[in-house]
């Protein structure tokens, strides 16, 4: 996958390191000039890449630091060689490498190692040796989620607007006075087993409301990618079904949207998903 830092990284650092001795040996470009060469085209060459399979802002910087650092590192390192090597021309004797920077690039390399072993947890999880390792016996892997599917977002107006607004649906819902009633049909929904799952939406008399746009998402508690987008049919006089599969046992979120005429209304719900055994 493209997006791994476990590639882009290594593969990256690897392919400046062959470019850098390449224009350094074959062109008339010094240590630093060959250094910034290397670093723009490390930018044009993964730019288009990052843009196309986007891994997330956080993955972007971390590959566009360190090949800057690379590239800064190395122009760095063989102009101080190139000065060491004229001043011994000259009768000076200079170490060619000093402990001080040592440290430095030292600390620097440490801190993006760090950095990129919390992007990958966050974004991939552990291993499924290690995690098997850590998760106690009593709860089962396959229910513990160890990544972090994103950041908590800030934008607590624009969910106070969608929460007032979905308040004003079911006001509307309630003085129409419809009836809505939504489950699975037969028994409790195991994973990675097809199962049916139904709305019934009548009106304040009883009579089926035909004709409804309806679906929705099943959202899952930890991780995002889970999430199962539907549609439903219309399979009798207000009743609406759809057929769905969930991979990961626990608690799902639901939400059920349908539209009549220019009119749209969503409900929230949530449901259980018990463990089936069946692998997907």
């Amino acid at each position: 996958m493209m997006t791994s830092m476990a590639l882009t990284i290594p593969a990256g650092v690897l392919i400046l390191f062959t470019l850098y001795l390449l224009f350094y040996r074959f062109t008339p470009l010094n240590a630093r000039q060959s250094g910034f060469v290397i670093s723009l085209l490390a930018l044009a060459a993964y730019l288009p890449i990052a843009l196309l399979y986007w891994p997330g802002a956080d993955v972007l910087a971390m590959n566009v630091t360190v090949y800057f650092m690379v590239a800064y590192l190395l122009g760095m390192l063989f102009s101080h060689r190139e000065k060491v090597k004229s001043e011994s021309g000259s009768g000076v004797s200079r170490k060619w490498f000093h402990w001080g920077p040592a440290i430095i690039v030292s600390f620097f390399v440490v801190i993006l190692i760090v950095d990129a072993v919390f992007v990958t947890l966050s974004k991939e999880g552990l291993p499924g040796g290690l995690q098997a390792l850590l998760v106690p016996d009593k709860l089962p892997n396959e229910q513990a989620s160890m990544r972090f599917p994103g950041v908590m977002h800030n934008n607590y107006h624009k969910k106070e607007m969608k929460y007032n607004y979905y308040l004003r649906q079911l006001e509307l819902i309630e003085k129409r006075g419809w009836k809505v009633r939504k489950g699975w049909l037969g028994e409790t929904p195991k994973t990675n087993v097809t199962g049916v799952f139904q709305l019934i939406v009548e009106d304040a008399s009883g009579v089926p409301i035909r004709g409804l746009i309806a679906g929705g998402r099943f959202m899952h508690a930890s991780d995002g990618r889970k999430d199962i987008i539907f549609t439903m049919k219309e399979t009798s006089d207000g009743v609406y079904r759809t057929e769905l599969k969930l991979g990961s046992p626990g608690l799902w979120n639901v939400n059920l949207n349908f539209e009549k005429g220019d009119e749209s209304f969503e409900i929230h719900a949530s449901t259980s998903i018990e463990s089936s055994g069946v692998e997907s």
